[in-house]
């Protein structure tokens, strides 16, 4: 059976090529048809065999690794559900135009990526701190009970590689130094040592050490990624700035779920052009969610970059949601990028003079350092349409930079510095020139300044503007800074020439004290903000796709009232009512904390609703039997043969149409 799919599939493909004609000569024609190139489908398991051929369900192959030694442009590969602990590096092969690799997720099911291994084999230490002797790696993460949690609390610096300035917040230096919920490598005598949370015996519990650098790493282009999920990696041990998944040139990762790795999730690819991130999750990784260095033309788009830099790096150094630098330039659209241990979106000399585009983000709880959208040293920069909300010490921070525009963004509630500032000089080599902010709502602050622009001297810095923007602060006066501190927009406008046209008004947002997305930053219908700002080039359509301008002129912030809201795809745009509701999930099958017989099963069962539809929905059991549904419905049948006595947790999550997440999480024990 497996013989007649291969070469049915290949008769297929075969009913699809086109012969090409060449000639030879203005006399003679000689007509040949060039060899057809073959599309293969392979696939993958964990309980596959790398001596099968991998061309059926039945003979899959065991490595991801085996599939790329053996795929090509123009062949699929289907990853099956499971856990792969291995380490893939793409270095043969590729695609080409309209003739991709592609490694895909099968079905519904969730292939995961593990930079980790399991630890047995402790021996007790002392009171409650085990080790364990002969372990290789200097692992940098340390994980308890196979679910997606944060690891236990590294002892000392990451490696020799790091100092106190890229990791300034180390905890100890030693065994001596460990607490409840902490690991510490000892490299001279090879010995991993933990003190779990509960100062339990860490061979009654799965535990997870990182032992890979990454996890896939693309050498060649052409290569797309989708449906897939990665966890935990050691790059840190090795170098510095490094990423669990690396994107090559014109390629693609959709669909995909990238977290708790110990530096950079995903990296668009050193010195590649093209690549692009569609509708992934990059979040709660040890330093960044995803990093740009020496990109080019990539695309960031619908991407979840939350909760990184958990591991306490250096925020003026190397962290945050999402980092891009050494001449890098690309867009950064449509995503969340929230609760960051830095800045939101950072672009670092990405000073080609290539077109940097910020456009549509919901940036907000960033911080303490430096900026929800900070460009430092970069160059020709488009910021519009952002919700920037509840941030840490500067909202837009344009530093030492020249030529970026930042228009139509709404930012809210910024503490500690600034609003929006232009500044970062003198600085050696850079200047500050040619820079506008117009049409911002700059609301609710309690930073030192709403608006800072550094005083023009005529050389290095030259040709900011500012215009047509609203400052507003609930209690007390504006703080408007050039040189002297200004709390009236009267003599602000007066002394500086700058902001001729700007407001001092309420905007009246919808319901910004209560956030519960973006949208609850519009602005009411009666708001003196609408149609006062003006029309700047570029700028065509406001955070909801709404055309701007939709009345008689543009309306300040990221929110134009009226006309019609529409929805931009991956690919297209089409018309949709604004949803920000999340669907319910409810896992009715086992119960919170319920007890498992050891070497039985269970049919775990949950359920979602939301009030569009449920478009998808995920399961996982300690973050490694995994499933997905198209569904409102989903199920699996869990046997605990062989599973560790003691607690394990489920995982559910549900998606809509809006890519709303909703989700719930339980555990129970197995004895």
């Amino acid at each position: 059976m497996q013989s007649v799919f291969f070469f049915v599939r290949k008769a297929l493909n075969l009913l699809t090529q086109k012969p090409k004609w060449r000639t030879f000569s203005a006399l003679v024609l000689f007509f040949s048809i060039t060899p057809f190139a073959w599309s293969t489908t392979y696939y993958v398991s964990p309980s596959g065999n790398d001596a099968s051929s991998g061309v059926s369900l039945s003979l899959p192959f065991k490595t991801i690794q085996k599939a790329m030694n053996v795929a090509v442009g123009g062949d699929t590969v289907y990853l099956r559900g499971g856990v792969y602990r291995e380490q893939v590096n793409v270095t043969r092969g590729g695609g080409s135009a309209g003739k991709l690799l592609n490694v895909f997720a099968y079905n519904s099911e969730v292939p995961i990526i593990r930079g980790s291994d399991q630890v047995t084999g402790w021996v007790l230490y002392s009171g409650h701190i085990w080790k364990r002797t002969g372990w290789a790696y200097n692992s940098q993460q340390v994980f308890v009970g196979g679910n997606d949690s944060p690891s236990l609390q590294q002892i000392g610096l990451p490696s020799s590689l790091y100092t106190s300035y890229e990791y300034p917040k180390a905890v100890g230096s030693g065994v001596s130094s460990m607490i409840a919920g902490s690991f510490y490598y000892n490299a001279a005598g090879t010995t991993l040592y933990v003190w779990l949370p509960d100062g339990s015996d860490p061979n009654t519990k799965m535990i997870e050490a990182s032992t890979r650098s990454h996890l896939f790493f693309m050498g060649m282009p052409y290569i797309h990624l989708k449906g897939l999920a990665f966890r935990h990696s050691n790059y840190s041990a090795y170098k510095q700035i490094g990423a669990a998944v690396e994107l090559s040139s014109n390629s693609i990762i959709e669909q995909s779920d990238i977290q708790y790795t110990d530096f950079a999730g995903l990296q668009m690819g050193y010195l590649q052009t093209g690549a692009q991130a569609i509708n992934c999750n990059v979040s709660n990784n040890g330093d960044s969610g995803v990093n740009a260095t020496s990109s080019y033309g990539f695309r960031v788009f619908n991407v979840k970059m939350n909760n990184n830099n958990t591991r306490n790096f250096n925020p003026l150094w190397h962290a945050g949601g999402f980092k891009a630098a050494s001449k890098a330039y690309g867009t950064v659209e449509y995503s969340e990028i929230a609760n960051n241990n830095g800045s939101g979106i950072w672009f670092d000399y990405a000073n080609s003079g290539s077109p940097i585009v910020v456009r549509n983000n919901y940036i907000h709880n960033n911080g303490p350092k430096e900026a929800a959208i900070f460009f430092e040293v970069s160059k020709n920069g488009l910021v519009y349409n952002n919700v920037i909300a509840n941030n840490q010490r500067r909202g837009i921070y344009i530093s030492a930079s020249d030529n970026t525009r930042v228009y139509n963004n709404t930012i809210y509630a910024t503490s500690d510095y600034a609003g929006i500032e232009l500044g970062g000089m003198p600085r050696t080599g850079a200047t500050l020139t040619g820079n506008s902010v117009y049409n911002n709502i700059v609301s609710h602050g309690t930073s030192k300044y709403d608006l800072a622009i550094a005083v023009a001297n005529g050389t290095t810095i030259v040709g900011n503007t500012s215009d047509r923007n609203n400052y507003y602060r609930p209690t007390g006066l504006i703080q408007l800074f050039s040189g002297v501190m200004y709390s009236s927009l009267a003599n602000f406008i007066s002394a500086t020439k700058l902001d001729a046209h700007s407001l001092n008004v309420d905007s009246t947002f919808v319901s910004a004290s209560k956030p519960v997305s973006a949208t609850s930053y519009s602005v009411a219908t009666s708001s003196a903000i609408i149609d006062k700002g003006t029309t700047v080039a570029g700028v065509t359509q406001d955070y909801r796709n709404v055309a701007r301008p939709s009345g008689a002129a543009f309306d300040m912030g990221a929110f134009e009232s009226g006309g019609t809201s529409t929805s931009t795809s991956s690919t297209t745009t089409t018309t949709t009512t604004s949803d920000t509701t999340a669907p319910i999930v409810t896992i009715s099958n086992p119960l919170v904390n319920a007890i498992i017989k050891s070497g039985s099963t269970v049919t775990i069962m949950a359920s979602a609703t939301d009030n569009v539809g449920v478009t998808g929905m995920s399961l996982y059991v300690d973050g490694g039997s995994n499933v997905r549904s198209s569904s409102g419905q989903i199920s699996l049948t869990w046997n605990s043969t062989g599973a560790k006595l003691g607690t394990h947790s489920i995982k559910v999550s549900a998606s809509d149409a809006k890519n709303n997440l909703g989700g719930q999480y339980i555990t129970f024990k197995v004895q």
